[in-house]
């Protein structure tokens, strides 16, 4: 089981002219979301609009036709209907004028059979159709408006879709329904005025505030991008003084107890020859024990403060490190070959890595043999050193999280090896046991 670690440079790392590109990025970024933001308002605008003007002119067709029936149409064809002379003649001419000035274009009254009682068309008249869903409502009592989408031609040749409205009509004993067309051209108009009173405001209002955030957001992105350049000053300064105490307390373990301790180690060597034989193996003992504590002090000065480990000293160093795994038993196969000039960080890191992974093989794998692998690489396209740490033993464990494993410091030395633009792979070694895999570009930042 594999799990890879990759990701961006941290912000510290980054020059000054590379975060000045990014957040000039984020801020078109915002620019052209706001842009993509007034445009769909307005296409929303705009078909809202038009759904306004439908629904209105739908009510308001409904309301005319419902008031033509009741107050124009009704007393006149209930008269015509009772046998009044003249009654259809008078109906007739009503009807004309009102599909003369053009506020309806067809008018028809029908019974709940389907049978047209009168009609603006007198061939129309006396004959029986299915009757209509909008029919059978109307003659239920309530209004109904549709919208036609069959066009009509009219008198000078032009087609136009029509407002279709079903009205209740009631007469002296019978229920009629009320069937008027309106010209369509209303909705149009309505569309046509609402929009020009919604997208001034709508949009009006969006042009306004995106006038007053963009200046906030350049001040915000320049705020910010002054604090990132003072965290990063900052990390460097933490840094370097990290580095200078480490160096000095390097140099204190180097000048007292190393020093101390291998004067008593030739003291004791000399006084070796001085003492009975049977003395001599304890004298010897105590020479190994006080070297073995002089090379463990050494490698202690090497991890809290790393030489210039760039060119063949890393491997060197690496090897140094591997000798906790000699010392258990384990046989460590070293294969590194000559590497290019490297940034001190990037030497430090894989030294660190390396030494990380060899300390997990000691505490957890249970391994047999170990295998250390440096060469030169590529990572995309530029220069880099490829680590490669494998044992034989018993793997990585199911579990992909470190730190709830307890390998917080493999887990922080990922994440070093990715802030240097490197990557780092956790995987089995074929054939068993764990393989590590960490690439290190030679120059982060170029």
């Amino acid at each position: 089981m594999s799990a890879d670690a990759t990701g961006p440079s941290s912000p510290g790392s980054l020059p000054s002219a590379r975060r000045r590109t990014a957040w000039g990025r984020e801020l078109a970024a915002f620019c052209a979301v706001a842009l993509l933001v007034l445009l769909a308002v307005s296409a929303g605008t705009v078909w809202l609009s038009e759904r306004i003007a439908r629904d209105n002119a739908l009510a308001e067709a409904e309301r005319a036709a419902t008031r033509l029936a009741q107050l124009v149409v009704g007393p006149v064809l209930a008269d015509a209907l009772a046998g009044r002379p003249g009654g259809f003649d008078e109906l007739d001419r009503i009807v004309r004028d009102r599909l003369t000035d053009g506020s309806v274009s067809r008018i028809v009254v029908w019974r709940a059979t389907g049978e047209v009682v009168y009609a603006s068309e007198p061939e129309l008249r006396g004959r029986v159709f299915p009757p209509s869903e909008g029919l059978l409502t109307a003659i239920g009592g309530t209004a109904v408006a549709d919208v036609d989408e069959a066009p009509e031609t009219d008198a000078d040749g032009q087609q136009s879709a029509l407002l279709e409205v079903y009205a209740p009509l009631d007469l002296p004993g019978q229920q009629l329904a009320f069937e008027a067309y309106f010209s369509y051209d209303s909705i149009e108009r309505q569309a046509t005025r609402l929009r020009g009173e919604i997208i001034p405001m709508a949009i009006g209002a969006l042009v306004v505030l995106q006038v007053v955030q963009i200046p906030i957001a350049t001040s915000l992105a320049r705020r910010v991008r002054r604090q990132e350049a003072e965290r990063a000053e900052l990390m460097a300064r933490t840094v370097t003084a990290s580095d200078r105490e480490r160096r000095a307390i390097a140099a204190d373990v180097h000048d007292g107890p190393v020093q101390d301790l291998a004067g008593v180690s030739y003291a004791l060597s000399a006084l070796r020859g001085s003492l009975p034989e049977e003395r001599q193996p304890t004298v010897d003992k105590l020479v190994g024990a006080v070297r073995h504590a002089v090379q463990s002090l050494r490698r202690l000065m090497v991890d809290i403060y790393p030489p210039d480990l760039s060119g063949p000293g890393l491997g060197v160093a690496i090897s140094d490190s591997a000798e906790p795994l000699r010392a258990a038993g384990v046989e460590v196969l070293m294969d590194a070959a000559p590497l290019p000039e490297m940034t001190p960080d990037a030497a430090a890191v894989l030294y660190r890595t390396a030494k990380e992974a060899l300390a997990n093989v000691v505490h957890h794998a249970k391994a047999e043999r170990a295998w250390i692998t440096l060469e030169e690489t590529e990572l995309k396209g530029a220069r880099a050193v490829r680590l490669e740490v494998a044992d034989d033993g018993i793997g990585f464990p199911v579990s992909t999280d470190k730190r709830a494993e307890g390998h917080l410091g493999l887990s922080l030395l990922c994440d070093r090896v990715v802030d240097l633009g490197g990557t780092v792979t956790l995987g089995e070694r074929p054939g068993g046991g764990a393989l590590l895999t960490a690439v290190v570009p030679l120059r982060h930042g170029q």
